[in-house]
């Protein structure tokens, strides 16, 4: 049976006192909040755009060789 992995989403407090909710499949910022509670509902309705995950996956290092 198929299993989906579901991302973390570490909170990172800004300057300004907000809070950022990062996916760690796509790593793009999920939400910008001014309490970290209100990060919660977005991180559930979140969905990587499969474009994007595909794009990151070219990037890995080591996954293409490189010709000089």
């Amino acid at each position: 049976m198929f299993q989906q992995f579901r991302p973390n989403f570490p909170h990172r407090l800004n300057a300004d006192g907000s809070y950022n909710s990062i996916c760690t499949l796509c790593r793009i910022t999920v939400a910008t909040a001014k309490a970290e509670k209100e990060l919660a509902p977005h991180e559930q309705s979140h969905k990587c755009n499969p474009l994007r995950l595909y794009q990151l996956s070219e990037f890995r290092p080591g996954s293409h060789p490189i010709a000089f």
